[in-house]
């Protein structure tokens, strides 16, 4: 069974059948026909294109039971994606799976001494050399790139005052010297952070959803309308942290100064109301890399906002955590790369 026979069957059946799959360790048909609420037969035909192409495969159940076996169902273990990350200059491998589950990660010495651009292609060379090494690149559905700022696909470029070095260099046509012939992706970590949590929310592909990164260094994010991202000027998506107060100061240098949550909650607090009050979004995704938790900061902004902006708590939109055991940006870039992949193969799509 190939592409051609999966013609008549919707490409959302087909790709829910797969999620269905990939969410789980292992599923029967019948499992997946009621998760998805497509006929038994329908989940038969595509469960058998994907288990021609390689895409998933037979799990044995541990333990026997009475009567035909179900046949369950995971995907191919021996898969594979690599998530390259220039986000700092401290530069860093990870490796996830199928199922976005994070494999291993290491973290690459740069030369104090070398340039960027000398830097960034031997941490290229090592990172091809050592997944070389450990893995089949057959078996790599994808290398994806975690950029400090927007990239630019027609200029082959990456727009980031943080790296100024980075925005002169052809960053695809260096990584095809070391990855050549695999697909590649290459986005902003935030855009990538922020597809990766806005899969937590429920029909987040019919709401209005902001994705907030509030670190010690940088406070950017993002803003999602029906499931894509509103890019503005440079492929930008919002630059949160670049909001000034009365005092001149940009919301960045103020959470700078932030130490105790009760300063984080007082300089976070104006710019979120203006935030929702201006794009009134559904849902609002938090990520704190800093040294007080969300648990710790959203009580706190939640009495700012209804004390001093007389802000209803039932006008409040849904406040969500994000939600990863590692990097986000890393989850969000193996969904597109394994989107990618599962297009090319089962859709013949090569875009």
């Amino acid at each position: 069974m190939n592409n051609i026979t999966l013609k008549s069957i919707k490409c959302e059946s087909i790709k829910s059948i797969f999620a269905s799959i990939a969410d789980a360790e292992k599923i029967s048909r019948a499992e997946i026909s009621t998760k998805t609420d497509l006929s038994l037969v329908t989940v038969g035909k595509v469960a058998d294109a994907l288990l021609d192409m390689n895409i998933v495969c037979q799990v044995k159940e541990v333990k026997p039971q009475a009567g035909r076996r179900a046949g369950l169902l995971g995907v191919n273990p021996d898969k594979f994606a690599v998530i390259l990350d220039i986000t700092s200059y401290d530069y860093r491998v990870s490796v996830l799976d199928l199922r976005l589950h994070l494999v291993e990660k290491y973290v690459f010495n740069n030369k104090h001494d070398a340039t960027y651009e000398d830097n960034l292609n031997a941490f290229f060379c090592d990172a091809a050399a050592y997944i070389g090494r450990k893995y089949s690149f057959e078996n790599c559905f994808g290398i994806g790139v975690s950029c400090p700022g927007p990239y630019n696909e027609a200029l082959d470029s990456v727009y980031s005052t943080r790296t100024p070095e980075l925005c002169n260099l052809k960053l695809k046509e260096i990584l095809q010297r070391y990855f050549k012939g695999l697909p590649l992706l290459i986005d902003s970590h935030i855009n990538a952070a922020a597809r990766s949590n806005v899969l937590h929310v429920k029909d987040y592909d019919e709401k209005n959803i902001i994705y907030w990164y509030v670190g010690t260094k940088n406070v950017c994010g993002a803003f999602m309308v029906n499931g894509d991202i509103i890019l503005g000027r440079d492929h930008m998506a919002c630059e949160f942290g670049k909001m000034v107060d009365r005092s001149g100061l940009t919301l960045e240098e103020r959470v700078g100064l932030a130490r105790e949550p009760e300063d984080y909650a007082a300089v976070l607090a104006q710019p979120m109301y203006t935030i929702i009050k201006v794009l009134n979004p559904h849902t609002f995704i938090i990520e704190c890399d800093i040294p007080h938790t969300y648990d710790e900061i959203l009580p706190l902004l939640k009495t700012k906002l209804t004390r001093e902006f007389q802000y209803r708590e039932s006008e409040f939109p849904e406040f969500y955590k994000a939600c990863c055991k590692f990097r986000n940006s890393h989850r969000g870039l193996t969904m597109g790369l394994r989107d990618m992949w599962i297009d090319k193969l089962v859709f013949g799509n090569n875009n």
